[in-house]
């Protein structure tokens, strides 16, 4: 049977009043084409750009899925036969599988350098805030010059899909929400801007105008496994405020001894840890009236700058540079079930821990600011914007730190932000000329 010509099955007579939309209305200049007014393709693939392909409408895709669905519960000789029969990457004497099933060394980071993620329309200023989205494929960037960009990240063109200008509002941090359908930002205002990806409205929120709190520069948000979406504000004189994404409403607040400075949630949102100049880090359970359950002692610190939360780790960034990796205590269940290693003692309804770290990483001089883990928590990335090139890769199974990066020649210039995408594919860097350095990993698939 020959292939024949596909032809719609209908056509609809508003889709003229749609065309005369787009070429009158500014804010639709987007869906726009060159040569031709095509509004279905053009809405498509801004679409896509923005939200990515979802699985099922990928029939090979879907089947792929599904296949690895199955082999999870294959048993383990069946593994090691598919293993062997579908071909993999030998193992070199010092290497690592990750959980990708990709092969990294412990001592060298095998990544290449692309055009940079913003290189379509660089920043005017400091870039403080840099994530991909959920889908891997857009990155944003945010920073002083009040803007907001996202780019459509495929290691050539890095095309720009969107831009929001905020008046009298040089952005401190900005990030996605756990969905990926709004962005949050905030600079040293009593308010905050919410930006819906759906429909191209920005809402200004004023959910803590009844508090003292005269700065939000700050704060951290709830991941997207949470039940509810919370952001948590690091205050002044240690007052957290926490606001619902769902309700843009104060939902309540936790108070801790001396100024907040870092903070983080568990993966189910149930729980917050929070520290800051008094070198304790405060366990706050929210179901419990935000009862401080815990307090962590990290000995070495005078000042917590920073903190970051894998599934088995937990990682304390001090003042002085130094970075103190302790086993996970809310998600690894391997601490929830002995004490070794740590001193506790009662202080009321409070438990004060003295947990042993497992490794010191001292490669750093400068403060600590900025922490991020890959997706699957193997790479861990420390920096400091207060030395050039003050960037270093420590590889988590081996608590080492990468040799061979940065180089000598790696542009990092004053790094104030980095991350991962969600697959580990991708590690971007911004620092304080605009630029958001893109490397492509090599041992992690897009």
């Amino acid at each position: 049977m020959k292939n024949q010509a596909l032809h719609p099955a209908w056509k609809d007579v508003d889709d003229a009043d749609a065309k005369d939309a787009i070429t009158t209305q500014s804010r639709l200049f987007r869906l726009r084409a060159c040569d031709t007014v095509d509004f279905g393709k053009n809405a498509r693939l801004h679409h896509m750009r923005l939200f990515g392909s979802p699985e099922w409408a990928n029939p090979f895709r879907a089947d792929a899925h599904g296949l690895q669905c199955a082999r999870k519960d294959l048993t383990d000789s069946s593994r090691l036969h598919e293993l062997v029969r579908n071909g993999g990457r030998p193992l070199e004497a010092r290497g690592k599988v990750s959980q990708a099933g990709c092969h990294t060394h412990d001592d060298l980071f095998g990544a290449t350098r692309l055009q940079d993620g913003n290189i379509s329309e660089p920043s005017h200023g400091v870039i403080r805030s840099l994530q991909f989205h959920p889908n891997g494929k857009l990155l944003l960037t945010a920073g002083l010059d009040k803007s907001i960009r996202l780019f459509y990240v495929d290691g050539i063109r890095n095309s720009k899909v969107r831009g929001v200008f905020l008046e009298d509002f040089p952005i401190h941090k900005s990030c996605f929400s756990g969905d990926g359908l709004k962005i949050v930002a905030a600079a040293r205002r009593n308010y905050f801007y919410i930006y819906d990806l759906q429909h191209g409205i920005i809402e200004r929120s004023s959910a803590l105008l009844s508090s003292e709190e005269r700065s939000l520069e700050s704060f951290v948000q709830t991941t997207a496994e949470a039940d509810q979406p919370l952001l948590a504000f690091l205050g002044q004189d240690g007052h957290i405020p926490l606001v619902s994404l769902k309700s843009m409403t104060t939902v309540g607040s936790v108070k801790m001894n001396g100024s907040s400075r870092a903070g983080v949630f568990s993966s189910d949102g149930r729980r917050l840890m929070t520290a800051g100049g008094d070198g304790v880090i405060y366990v706050w359970d929210l179901r419990n009236q935000s009862r401080c359950v815990e307090k962590i002692v990290d000995e070495p610190s005078t000042k917590i700058t920073s903190l970051a939360m894998s599934k088995m780790h937990l990682v304390v960034g001090s003042d002085t540079g130094v970075v103190n990796i302790y086993d996970n205590p809310l998600e690894n269940h391997r601490v929830k079930e002995t004490n070794e290693g740590m001193e506790n003692s009662w202080n009321g309804m409070q438990q004060v821990a003295r947990r042993k770290r497992i490794c010191m990483i001292n490669s750093l001089t400068t403060e600590v600011d900025n922490m991020a883990f890959s997706g699957n928590g193997e790479i861990l990335a420390v920096s400091s914007r207060f030395k050039r090139d003050s960037l270093r890769l420590i590889h988590t199974p081996t608590y080492r730190v990468f040799a061979n990066f940065p180089s000598s020649k790696s542009p990092l210039n004053y790094v104030w932000t980095a991350c991962f995408s969600p697959s580990g594919a991708y590690f971007a860097v911004g620092n304080a000329r605009g630029r958001a350095l893109l490397y492509r990993i090599h041992a992690f698939s897009i």
